[in-house]
């Protein structure tokens, strides 16, 4: 279509206003069986300017909206000119989960919105089952990585059995059990997540717990960490210690992904229903064909990666009744913004 225009305006001169026409109603035919089959899609499909202004959508971005696409995005706060994913819950005209995917072209972006309810109410029932595809992976990938560390193992007992005082063999024995230890758990966990045990909290102290645990690496890689808090938060339901995993999650691939230097920026803040949790970093960021993966099990870019990390930390704060999403651009860092109900909005809703 741009080669057409392009052609045009090259040899408008020699064109008379027959051929014009003839040209232009080729275009219009041509933009008029596109825009037909924008509108038939089941998908949402929505073009944004510079300034995040509606430009175009489909009829099924309302209908999974509930609203005029116009008056349901400000209240989704979806970035502009970056790739981003993430779930959210709408309940008008029905109750349902929308997985909404942000991608930048030229000085636009596009809003892609896919109904989700189901597919997500099947996940969590196949994986509660072990009877899906995605299990089969992860015990294949649990066998392998298993496999290493009780190589390392064995070996290094054959060194003990020649000199039972080998300080450093026994260390190394001690490291590759609890990196078993941290296999097999994170395995269990996707196979059989535990309940959270809900009661009235702050996310801080998971927060600054999980900071602490991680000081030492900070320090001895110069990674520079600020935490911004307001003085007071509102309560939310929270497990406190699956709220720490969710954490350290996040800044372990944070620290895996960055280089020596880098930065991590923790901001909390709230709004009239959420507590908000903003954590991001300067890493190298994340392929916009990969965002769309990124919390898929047994999905992972890491060499020695198993791919359950992101998989369980969405688990858990699904069943916080929040919701975690993801921006990412490549070199510009990536961005996870967690958002868990206030205690008041989860009383409102149960009413």
């Amino acid at each position: 279509m741009r080669n057409f225009f392009k052609g045009v305006r090259k040899h408008i001169a020699k064109l008379d206003v027959g051929h014009l026409r003839e040209q232009y109603e080729l275009v219009s035919d041509e933009l008029s069986h596109a825009e037909k089959l924008l509108n038939a899609l089941k998908e949402g499909f929505i073009r944004l300017d510079a300034n995040g202004a509606v430009i175009q959508s489909n009829p099924a971005a309302k209908e999974l909206l509930g609203v005029e696409p116009e008056d349901a995005l400000p209240s989704l706060g979806l970035p502009h000119g970056v790739a981003s994913r993430r779930e959210v819950a709408v309940t008008y005209p029905e109750a349902r989960t929308l997985e909404v995917q942000t991608i930048p072209l030229d000085d636009e972006t596009i809003v892609y919105l896919r109904d989700i309810t189901a597919e997500r109410a099947r996940t969590e029932e196949e994986l509660r089952l072990g009877a899906t595809k995605a299990v089969r992976d992860l015990a294949a990938g649990v066998a392998h990585e298993i496999g290493n560390p009780l190589n390392a193992i064995a070996m290094n007992l054959q060194l003990l059995e020649r000199d039972p005082t080998d300080v450093e063999s026994i260390e190394i024995c001690k490291t590759q059990v609890k990196r078993l230890d941290g296999i097999i758990r994170g395995f269990l966990q996707a196979l059989r997540p535990a309940r959270p045990a809900l009661r009235p909290g702050s996310v801080e102290k998971p927060i600054r717990d999980c900071l602490d645990a991680f000081r030492s690496q900070f320090e001895e890689r110069r990674v520079h960490v600020s935490l911004d808090l307001p003085p007071a938060l509102p309560a939310v339901a929270i497990d406190p210690d699956q709220m720490q995993q969710v954490f350290f999650n996040l800044i372990k691939n944070s620290l895996e992904a960055m280089k020596d230097g880098s930065s991590i920026d923790i901001a909390v803040h709230y709004d009239d229903s959420d507590v908000v949790v903003v954590l991001s970093d300067t890493g190298p960021g994340i392929p916009a064909e990969q965002l769309g993966h990124i919390f898929e099990p047994y999905r992972t870019s890491k060499e020695k990666g198993t791919g359950l990390g992101l998989m369980v930390s969405k688990r858990i704060v699904n069943d916080h009744g929040g919701t975690i999403s993801v921006e990412s651009a490549p070199g510009e860092g990536t961005s996870f913004t967690i958002r868990l109900p206030r205690i008041e909005r989860r009383v409102r809703q149960l009413k």
